[in-house]
């Protein structure tokens, strides 16, 4: 029973993912090879969407952006951007960073760390863990 359970729990899982995720949602940090307009000095929190959007899509731009507002926006060494991947004028930075559906990826100094798994994980069921991760990786950035 604990079985049939845990595969329907990850099946679920899939489906929700499936749905509005796309395919370099590893959770992984890589060098990103593509020079961009923004200085490569500055920590970008960078959440990709499409013109549409599920509850967990959208769950994951408030916290991520509301998390901003509130602890970095005055610091101009961090930067907030959505980017609605749909639009003619962002088809470059979402080639840029690989991204074909909703996406909150971190790059710190070119180095980029993309959290989308966890931020569906916890969006919705635990939106402070979020804020969390992502004030972890923005502090440790900082300080670099």
């Amino acid at each position: 029973m604990k079985r049939l359970i845990i595969i329907l729990a990850i099946g679920l899982l899939a489906v929700n993912f499936g749905s509005c995720s796309n395919g370099s949602a590893k959770g992984d940090e890589k060098k990103s090879s593509v020079n961009s307009a923004i200085p490569a000095s500055s920590i970008q929190i960078l959440y990709f969407h499409g013109d549409r959007r599920c509850a967990t899509c959208i769950k994951v731009g408030e916290v991520s952006l509301n998390l901003y507002n509130a602890k970095y926006a005055t610091n101009t060494s961090v930067a907030y951007k959505e980017i609605n991947t749909d639009k003619d004028e962002n088809k470059a930075i979402a080639e840029k960073y690989q991204i074909a559906g909703s996406s909150l990826i971190i790059d710190i100094k070119g180095v980029v760390t993309n959290i989308t798994v966890d931020a569906f994980k916890y969006a919705i069921a635990d939106p402070t863990k979020l804020e969390s991760l992502i004030t972890d990786i923005i502090e440790k950035g900082l300080k670099k």
